[in-house]
């Protein structure tokens, strides 16, 4: 990751940081955490990532794609839309995936995806913790939506985040994040199947999987 796209995320995070929840890209470490499920698959599988930013995780998959897998990369900030198109999904590891249409990068919302054919894995790089409750249920509905019943999510937090903003938040910002906080740890303890502990990552960061396996919505 050039010094540029770090400067360009740590510009998106101090003007937004509920679309650029992170001032600093994931590491390679961490990005090979999120798609580990992946890796392991034994059949070819369609993907979506969800907040891709300057695509630390977009490279992984492309280390990854296989001759008959499909990926969709979602991104809705537009300068990092632009690095993905032309420095990522536009290098060498994704040329015939490209070529043969099997790539697509998707500007808008995840709750806006249509997802006539269901996806095998979905991995986001969301920044939950800064959403409203109500966004976040929204996205997680999304993620059921789109999952095939058997799918997997991946997705990160950073180590004790949710405590600390919580200790730290006052009055609205407080009761916000404790309403976000409270809601996915309920849904991690429904449906998480794993859980891998990223250390060398800016902050260290926790990979979580899930199945939603059970009926209940949302």
């Amino acid at each position: 990751m050039s010094l540029g796209h770090r400067l360009r995320f740590l510009k998106g995070y101090l003007g937004d940081p509920t679309t650029v929840g992170a001032v600093a890209p994931s590491s390679p470490g961490l990005a090979g955490a999120l798609c580990e499920p992946f890796s392991r698959r034994t059949k070819p599988a369609r993907v979506l990532e969800v907040g891709a930013g300057t695509g630390p995780i977009t490279r992984r998959l492309g280390k990854l794609i296989g001759d008959k897998d499909e990926l969709d990369v979602c991104e809705i900030q537009p300068e990092f839309a632009e690095i993905l198109d032309r420095e990522v999904l536009g290098g060498p590891d994704f040329a015939a995936a490209v070529a043969e249409g099997r790539v697509r990068l998707l500007c808008c919302p995840v709750q806006e995806i249509a997802a006539e054919e269901p996806y095998d894995f979905i991995i986001s790089g969301l920044p939950l913790t800064a959403f409203e409750l109500p966004d976040v249920k929204d996205v997680f509905a999304a993620f059921r939506r789109c999952l095939k019943p058997d799918g997997v999510l991946s997705y990160f937090e950073y180590v004790g985040l949710r405590r600390l903003s919580c200790s730290l938040g006052v009055g609205e910002r407080r009761a916000r994040v404790r309403s976000v906080s409270a809601f996915l740890t309920d849904q991690i303890r429904r449906h998480q199947f794993d859980r891998r502990n990223v250390l060398i990552n800016i902050p260290p960061a926790h990979a979580r999987h899930f199945r939603f396996t059970e009926s209940a919505s949302v």
